[in-house]
């Protein structure tokens, strides 16, 4: 029987970063997917002919600067493209946007209100605080309160210190930032609905609540992550992968093939392989069975257990818990082939933030308004919207003079309350949406040469993403930490011996692109030490 130290089913991007992690420590790896070519959520399409972009995400963002390092894929030949923060364009004409340069950066928010360009600093500063208390944190396991040991220990007390040595002010903004709304949060810097509106339609993309709903200011910090600097500077800026998310994919698969792994496409794994109720390797579709010291899943939670094991093989009560892991499909997503450039007359001429995407927005109470019917299962009326046009940085991806444009539907629902999502409302929406461009970008319309409405429901159908939640369970507060993927699990163990989770549905979900990933493999590396 074929063996292996490390089997990784699916080779989506998390599962991707664990293979190469493992491949790099020197364990035998191999990474299994059902699909015709890797990537998962991340992978390029062709909508038409030479014209190329993820089909179910917005775009792919670069990994993490310390796992770039630590995979050591610049050796490999990834190289990114920064772009500037981004645009918002409103109803009435006006836009915001968003610049890396400090000095500007302030100068666009002045033009709205000039006390919003002096708060500007200090929301920077805090995000920036929150960030760096928050990113160690992320790139672990989370610390369970019973975990014992030295080194668990060691983790609470310096959690506890950190948190002694705040001054009250930083820690009451701390617990402002995990407990209030978006808005309200906001309303505690700015005083204008622009400036708040701008910050509030970048934060909520993805997730499953509105900005008026509690504990949605958390989001708010997910794009300081990945930046750095001090507090002078402007917005965050934005990495993407030269040649788009092909590029990004196939530099993780070379360093894992470098380094002795294997991957194996359509190739679908229906069974774990269980003895003495510990994983022991995997079985496939067609009846072979390899066996391995360590099985990982990069398939979301409910997916991890609840199609690949037996349920009786598994322990009491753990169908139930996996049961009540939310999962809920949140947004849709529109691919074009535009066969020009387009253009938008309300932003100054080669506005340098529109490489870093657009938002369509309104006001508060409107994105309160989307999520409202998107609880109610309704189809969306006024959908927020992001869009991306890769090709603005990236010419490699669409013929010359060509584009692609990417835009992510935000609180579209995955069932509705009065039937299905026909072909007829399929229609429907990509049209809704088109319209909304065609008001931002007159003559876009007429550029398009294809078109791909992606609904929830082909993210299950297709790749397997259970609700076509691209998030891998909802990520609010209850979820996230040691919650995640279970209550009082917050790590990638799990109750099956030898089988871990390391796709976002553990421990930091959708915050790092990645880490999750890596985070499984440490602790992989850990045990696998520790056993000789």
């Amino acid at each position: 029987m074929e063996r292996h130290d490390a089997i990784v089913i699916g080779a989506g991007l998390n599962g991707l970063t664990a293979a190469a992690t493992l491949a790099r420590a020197g364990l035998g790896v191999l990474v299994l997917d059902r699909n015709a070519a890797p990537g998962g959520l991340s992978a390029s399409h062709e909508i038409a002919p030479g014209f190329r972009l993820p089909r179910y995400l917005l775009g792919a963002g670069g990994l993490p600067a310390r796992l770039v390092a630590d995979l050591d894929l610049a050796r490999h030949g990834l190289r990114f493209v920064r772009a500037e923060g981004g645009v918002t364009l409103f109803p009435d004409g006006r836009h915001h946007a968003g610049y890396r340069d400090g000095a500007v950066h302030r100068r666009e928010i002045a033009r709205f209100s000039r006390r919003d360009a002096d708060a500007w600093t200090r929301y920077r500063r805090d995000m920036l605080r929150a960030a760096r208390l928050l990113r160690p944190r992320l790139e672990t396991a989370a610390e369970l309160p019973v975990t014992r040991g030295f080194k668990a220990l060691k983790a609470r007390l310096g959690l506890a210190d950190g948190l002694a040595a705040m001054e009250a002010g930083r820690l009451r903004d701390t617990l402002d930032l995990w407990t209030l709304s978006a808005a309200e949060f906001l309303d505690t810097y700015f005083e204008s609905d622009i400036v708040k509106v701008h910050l509030a339609a970048a934060a909520m993309m993805g997730g499953t609540l509105g900005p008026l709903s509690p504990g949605s200011a958390g989001r708010l910090l997910t794009p300081w992550l990945a930046t750095g600097g001090d507090a002078a500077g402007g917005a965050p800026d934005i990495l993407l992968p030269h040649g788009g998310s092909a590029a990004l994919t196939a530099t993780l698969v070379a360093v894992i093939e470098a380094h002795g792994g294997r991957l194996r496409m359509e190739a679908e794994v229906t069974d774990v392989a269980m003895k003495d109720r510990k994983a022991r390797g995997v079985i496939l579709a067609n009846g072979e069975e390899i066996a391995a010291g360590a099985v990982l899943s990069g398939l979301d939670l409910k997916r991890s257990f609840l199609s690949l094991f037996q349920w009786k093989d598994l322990p009491q009560g753990l169908v139930g818990r996996v049961g009540r892991f939310r999962m809920k499909g949140a947004t849709a997503k529109i691919n074009l082939a535009l066969d020009g450039t387009p253009e938008f007359p309300a932003l100054p001429e080669g506005c340098p933030a529109l490489a870093g995407g657009l938002r369509l927005a309104g006001s508060m109470d409107g994105m309160q308004r989307a999520f409202d019917d998107w609880r109610a299962h309704m189809p969306p009326r006024d959908p927020l919207i992001e869009v991306l046009i890769p090709s603005l940085s990236d010419a490699t991806i669409a013929p010359a003079g060509c584009h692609v444009l990417s835009a992510l539907v935000q609180y579209v629902p995955q069932t509705l309350h009065d039937g299905a999502w026909t072909a007829e409302r399929r229609d429907a929406l990509g049209d809704l949406v088109v319209a909304r461009l065609e008001a931002a970008s007159p003559g876009l319309a007429g550029r398009i040469v294809a078109r791909d409405v992606v609904l929830a429901a082909d993210l299950e159908n297709e790749i397997g993403l259970t609700a076509g939640d691209i998030a891998h369970g909802e990520a609010t507060l209850d979820q996230m930490f040691v919650n995640r993927p279970l209550p009082g699990t917050g790590g990638y163990d799990t109750p099956v011996r030898n089988f871990y989770v390391c796709s976002p549905s553990a421990h930091p979900g959708p915050l790092m692109p990645g880490q999750a990933g890596a985070n499984a493999a440490a602790r992989v590396l850990a045990l696998h030490r520790k056993r000789g």
